[in-house]
């Protein structure tokens, strides 16, 4: 077993749960900008419900912004899903090289158990070899 390879791989799992914590932190984000277009979005509703005289001079501007945020608001849940999507592909991709690296730790170890019993058994053998003679 190479140990340069068990390394490698050992970076490549590294350098995947980091791209898995990018994607999580992006998600978050989104669905944080989400939660801040829908307070809006109630305010501007709570706002239009308000009915006094100078929120009736507004009404128009706050339905037009009540709208864009509608809009908004969907496009972020959009995003979010399909970031969502692109976790769960990372998280995938992790847990794979995550095995990959478990296999050849297990690999490696069996390696170097053979080479250590069969040092001991040279060992032996020279041993016994040098009584006979």
């Amino acid at each position: 077993m190479d140990a340069r390879r068990l390394k490698s791989i050992e970076r490549m799992l590294a350098i995947q749960s980091r791209i898995r914590g990018l994607a999580e932190w992006r998600q978050k984000a989104i669905e944080q900008k989400a939660a801040a277009a829908r307070d809006e979005s109630r305010a501007l509703v709570a706002a239009m419900n308000g009915g006094g005289l100078v929120d009736a001079l507004f009404s128009d501007m706050t339905a037009k912004r009540l709208h864009r945020v509608t809009v908004s608001i969907g496009e972020l849940d959009a995003a979010a899903a399909e970031q969502a999507k692109q976790v769960m592909a990372e998280t995938g991709r992790e847990k794979r090289t995550e095995r990959l690296v478990d296999r050849l730790r297990k690999v490696k170890l069996r390696s170097d158990q053979d080479k250590a019993l069969a040092e001991i058994m040279d060992g032996a053998e020279a041993r016994r070899a040098a009584s006979l003679e």
